[in-house]
């Protein structure tokens, strides 16, 4: 009976000593820094909007959907351009054609507001864009 318990305890122990080393630390990021999406943009239109950077949550990203064509007026987006842009753009990434469904889905065939303090149609679609996405993170891409 001695041997059962001392060969139960080392056991225990090697998986648990075991179990601790292997395991990853819990976090409370954003699942948003959990999903590495590449870069949505085109070179062009984001160097154009660097140099400065508009300020504030909506001048840049409003800056880039204007010189990218996603916007017909500051109010509402050209969806037959933005539509175009993300399949292409899932076309070149593998494995993100489903994030990009999505995307279109909830961003592009409804009208959806993310309720900034600033009405910014190019904040409500790049953001919900993100969110969609984030639902439907391809394992490659899952970082925590």
């Amino acid at each position: 009976m001695f041997k059962f318990i001392v060969f139960f305890i080392y056991f225990v122990s090697t998986c648990n000593a075991d179990f601790v080393t292997n395991s990853k630390v819990a976090t409370l990021k954003p699942l948003s820094a959990c999903c590495d999406i590449p870069e949505l943009g085109d070179p062009k239109p984001l160097s154009e909007c660097s140099n400065p950077k508009p300020p504030g949550p909506c001048d840049d990203v409003q800056c880039v959907f204007e010189k990218s064509g996603f916007l017909k007026d500051k109010s509402t987006l050209n969806k037959e351009a933005y539509r175009k842009h993300l399949q292409q753009w899932a076309g070149r990434h593998e494995g993100w054609t489903p994030a990009v469904e999505k995307a279109l889905e909830e961003c592009v065939d409804k009208n959806l507001r993310q309720y900034l303090n600033v009405t910014c149609k190019a904040y409500d679609v790049f953001t919900c864009t993100g969110i969609a996405m984030l639902k439907k993170c391809p394992d490659h891409a899952w970082k925590c």
